[in-house]
């Protein structure tokens, strides 16, 4: 998404990648960001900026926004292929100062994910709506009882419950294995007397897998993110807001930097100007430095 006056004008603008929930796509943020975006520039609360809307969806709704051998390089492709290419396509400034990252649920966990990872690439993230600790994941439970015996083709795949379907998508992010056809992945139930529970293993994988554990590596490297924002509602009815607040809990333990809102909102419904504000005033404008 360009800004208003990109083609009458010869300026350099920060950008901000805006990422998708499970199950979506480039699509499906796009017309939302771009009403409140147009009523923000009438009003005088945000600057221009460029926004990018990338895909990570996948056969299996979503990738998480990971890096592995059969899913593919989700993280590579956000943190190098797409930024080199939006900076060398378009009139960018092209330095981590002046790029931000944030994103709802899966999108939310994937901007911390990356901003916590890489923040050498992006300065400022805003994630909203997001789990961020995936051992308290409460799909896991609710997708176990959806999960009667291991799908036999990806056919089948569709008709499970979402819950069941959001699990086997983050396996295929935690616990690949490329011996394993259809779905090229250990699956994240057993089935035990005739119950599904959480496969060991898996629990496991998205315990070190997860945006929490990002967060600990990230205070032992040098370079620091410049502004964090963690947007949640209280109404939201897929991720319990005290899990999100014992995370924010954590970050300041850990001595991170950040700042928590709460809003009264449902899951992903919370209005994005405050996110796009946040942005506006801790992105920096202006040509990079040298």
């Amino acid at each position: 998404m360009l800004p208003s006056d990109y083609a009458t004008s010869d300026k350099r603008y920060p950008v901000v990648y805006v990422l998708h929930g499970y199950t979506g796509n480039e699509t499906s943020d796009y017309a939302e960001f771009q009403r409140v975006q147009q009523s923000a520039l009438r009003r005088g609360t945000v600057e221009e900026m460029i926004l990018v809307f990338p895909s990570a969806y996948n056969r299996l709704g979503g990738s998480m926004y990971l890096n592995n051998a059969t899913i593919g390089d989700y993280e590579t492709y956000l943190t190098q292929d797409l930024v080199n290419y939006i900076d060398t396509t378009y009139r960018t400034i092209a330095d981590r100062n002046s790029r931000g990252i944030t994103g709802c649920s899966m999108g939310a966990d994937g901007a911390l994910h990356l901003a916590l990872k890489y923040p050498s690439v992006y300065g400022v993230a805003a994630p909203y709506s997001g789990l961020y600790d995936w051992s308290r994941d409460p799909w896991i439970e609710l997708g176990a009882n959806g999960y009667k015996a291991e799908p036999a083709s990806l056919k089948d795949f569709p008709a499970l419950p979402i819950e069941t379907r959001g699990e086997i998508a983050t396996a295929a992010a935690t616990t690949p294995n490329p011996d394993k056809p259809p779905f090229f992945l250990d699956m994240p139930y057993e089935i035990i007397d005739g119950v599904a529970q959480a496969a060991p293993g898996f629990l496991a994988a998205i315990a070190a897998a997860s945006p929490l554990q990002d967060a600990r590596s990230y205070v032992n490297q040098p370079v620091r993110l410049n502004s964090i924002l963690i947007s949640h509602g209280l109404e939201d009815d897929l991720i319990p807001v005290e899990i999100v607040r014992d995370v924010s809990a954590t970050l300041t333990e850990l001595g991170i930097d950040h700042e928590y809102q709460e809003v009264h909102a449902w899951h992903c419904d919370m209005d994005k100007e405050p996110i796009l504000k946040f942005m506006s005033d801790h992105l920096v404008f202006g040509e990079a430095a040298p």
